[in-house]
């Protein structure tokens, strides 16, 4: 029995620098009584529950107490789902003004939302308290991930006409160049800027993205954009389905870049590029250099690591 103290003793000395490591590396937002996790994709709210008087016996008070500390933690993740952040300009509470069908289907979610039993207390006076947790993936990131996809495409691009009001040219303006007037540089070298990408068989091994935003001040948000200079976009785009995104996550996040490239979700090699600012106007869209913008691109399209989303984005 000594033997087995000592053991147990040395195995938690020897787990507790890692515990601490761990906890300094991940970022965790706090909300109200709750808070989201963004290196685990996760929301956690606590809440407690009294005895009432009028209960019978000990074993109904206790459950009347058991229901209302679940009830009062429900509350409090619904508030704290509220605070999420979808974009650096839009939270989770915004669609569901706007929406009867987001602002019911998150309650959905939180109903269905999963209690931490090693987290519930029991207090001397009766008392309980409780812990609930709800993933930030599936069907509640898809539904997110529609919404905004909704919303861009309803959004026409500035100066650009609709596609369906093709712009009025004269039949004479389309007329083919004379000797006099000889075709720009511009117009010449279009067919060598429309590069064919390598099949994806023939690009380096990489098994995720690390995006290293450090001295960026950029805060986590559900669903970030990675941009070019030049401001197309390279991940986040329509090579990635809802689906998926909904399943894995668009990304999570670290405080520490070893920590996010060893995570398991990039895998054994990932590619680690560092963002150069962000857009001024929306602040969770990462813009890269040319250089690290030429080394992801090629993996901006379906059957690569990005459509599974395997990102990790490291933080200060």
């Amino acid at each position: 029995m000594k033997n087995k103290m000592v053991y147990l003793l040395f195995l938690w000395v020897g787990l507790w620098p890692g515990v601490i490591w761990a906890a300094q590396t991940e970022v965790v937002e706090l909300i109200g009584n709750g808070e989201i996790n963004w290196s685990q994709g996760v929301i956690v709210a606590r809440g407690s529950g009294a005895p009432p008087r009028e209960a019978k016996n000990i074993a109904q008070a206790r459950l009347m107490a058991e229901r209302a500390a679940l009830s009062d933690a429900r509350r409090n993740l619904l508030e704290v789902l509220k605070g999420v952040s979808v974009d650096s300009l839009t939270t989770v509470e915004n669609y569901m003004v706007k929406s009867d069908q987001i602002r019911l289907s998150a309650e959905g979610f939180i109903q269905g939302s999963t209690e931490l039993k090693d987290q519930r207390k029991y207090l001397s006076d009766g008392a309980i308290e409780v812990a609930v947790a709800m993933n930030l993936t599936g069907d509640f990131l898809t539904l997110m991930f529609s919404q905004l996809k909704e919303l861009k495409a309803v959004k026409a691009p500035v100066g650009e006409s609709p596609p369906s009001q093709p712009p009025l040219v004269s039949p004479e303006k389309k007329a083919e160049p004379s000797p006099e007037q000889p075709t720009s540089p511009v117009e010449e070298k279009r067919p060598l800027e429309a590069k064919p990408l390598p099949p994806v068989a023939d690009l380096p091994r990489f098994t995720g993205l690390v995006i290293d935003t450090r001295g960026l001040n950029m805060r986590a948000v559900l669903i970030p954009r990675v941009l070019g200079e030049n401001g197309q976009e390279i991940y986040q785009g329509r090579y990635v389905p809802a689906e998926k995104a909904g399943q894995n996550g668009v990304a999570l996040y670290s405080r520490d870049l070893t920590a996010a490239q060893t995570n398991p979700r990039v895998g054994k090699n990932p590619l680690t590029v560092k963002g150069m600012r962000l857009n001024a106007d929306n602040p969770s869209e990462i813009i890269l250099r040319v250089e690290d913008a030429k080394r992801v691109t090629p993996f901006a399209r379906q059957g690569t690591f990005l459509e599974e989303c395997r990102v990790m984005i490291v933080l200060d």
